[in-house]
């Protein structure tokens, strides 16, 4: 884990000195990936740096999530991606590789392979394959500016599994306001739903349905 950690750290900081980076702080009421709480409905509270060169995007995120008592190490997630868009006429294809790599030992590291496009530089299909726990997520996300600063950002999707009965089908929407007067803070709430709070559980698992709701503020640097 530490070999990865230097390493990852390494590779983006190195791509910062050649390329744009946009560095980003924030905190939310609930930490919530595809639909499923990762801090046990409490805060979560992250540092990200993006960079782009042309076409090609790296980043890395450190984010809190939740660990039981008798769990060793930190209780943190350092997510690390790295991608590349490439353009032709009149479309493009998203190819993008993403770590979530866990500081804790309760928690199992994952690999993703991502394929995508966009349409009209609005709506995105994404396509996610998890390596390690043999998943799939396609996914629609939206991404639109409205009047008065306003900004809406909405995606669905579904979670599935190799050799599982169980889907979790997700929907999340976010609207959210950038606010030049208070140093640039963006200020946003949101709704999150899944249709089976354990997607991998099996045919004979309780399926049951979780709606949440968040608050965040988050900062560009």
């Amino acid at each position: 884990m530490n070999k990865l950690f230097f390493a990852s750290a390494a590779l983006v900081l190195a791509a910062s000195t050649q390329a744009a980076t946009v560095k980003q702080a924030g905190i939310m009421s609930d930490y919530l990936f595809r639909g499923i709480s990762q801090t046990n409905h409490d805060i979560g509270v992250y540092v990200k740096a993006t960079n782009t060169n042309k076409n090609a995007y790296s980043s890395i995120r450190f984010i809190n999530i939740n660990a039981s008592e008798e769990a060793e190490g930190v209780p943190v997630e350092m997510d690390v991606n790295f991608g590349y868009n490439m353009q032709f006429d009149d479309f493009n294809i998203d190819l993008e590789v993403i770590t979530y790599n866990y500081l804790v030992d309760t928690r199992s590291d994952e690999t993703e392979f991502k394929i995508g496009t966009s349409l009209n530089n609005v709506l995105d299909i994404n396509l996610y394959r998890g390596i390690k726990r043999n998943t799939w997520y396609p996914e629609l996300v939206l991404e639109k500016y409205l009047s008065n600063r306003l900004y809406l950002d909405a995606s669905a999707g579904v979670w599935l599994k190799d050799d599982v009965d169980d889907i979790g089908i997700t929907g999340h929407v976010e609207l959210g306001r950038d606010f030049p007067e208070l140093y640039g803070i963006d200020i946003y709430v949101g709704a999150s739903a899944i249709s089976d709070s354990t997607p991998f559980g099996g045919e004979y698992d309780q399926d049951e349905e979780d709606i949440n709701y968040l608050f965040g503020l988050r900062k560009n640097f």
